[in-house]
């Protein structure tokens, strides 16, 4: 079984029980912050990722890790996962939890990203904007990278709208490259 379709079907569980619970808000902050966990720390991945080690240590691990952080619901999800032997799919599970809660929620992930920090202004009018498109709220995020030189790179999903400088310059290059217009003087 591939990868994200095994996390994204124990991630939908969770967030089914979640919403009979009452508590989805909350099981979202907890996968958030166990995904943030995961993502910083290599050597709790390759723990878990580790075929060798007893799938009731696994859940005894995480549990001491994460216990008193984390809801009841979650503890015991992360032992059902251990007991499983899904433990090294935790990561992956973790997204796929964010995104079914993003759309539960009607929310749209963006990128922004530009050559200096976008004042305010241009900021609610892009969301604003993106807002009117989608139906969606936007939760924008922002991302100085300065080799843009200037303009802005939006990305949302699998779209990207690419008004950069270094783009431009990229396409004029390739543009006068293919030029084949020669001088007869």
């Amino acid at each position: 079984m591939r990868v994200n379709l095994l996390a994204k079907r124990y991630a939908l569980a969770l967030f089914e029980l979640s919403l009979e619970d009452k508590s989805t808000d909350k099981i979202a902050k907890d996968m958030s912050f166990i995904g943030k966990v995961l993502e910083q720390n290599r050597e709790l991945r390759k723990v878990l990722e580790n075929p060798v080690l007893d799938d009731a240590k696994k859940a005894t691990l995480l549990v001491k890790i994460f216990g008193n952080n984390i809801q009841k619901l979650t503890k015991r999800f992360l032992h059902l996962i251990s007991r499983k032997g899904r433990a090294s799919y935790l990561l992956a599970i973790c997204y796929a939890f964010g995104e079914i809660y993003k759309e539960h929620k009607n929310i749209l992930s963006a990128e922004l990203i530009t050559a200096i920090k976008a004042d305010k202004e241009i900021r609610e009018d892009i969301i604003t904007k993106l807002k009117n498109i989608t139906d969606k709220n936007i939760e924008l995020e922002e991302i100085v990278d300065d080799d843009i030189i200037g303009g802005f790179v939006l990305r949302m999903g699998d779209y990207q709208y690419d008004a950069s400088i270094a783009n431009q310059l990229k396409r004029l290059k390739k543009e006068f490259s293919e030029n084949l217009y020669v001088k007869q003087f």
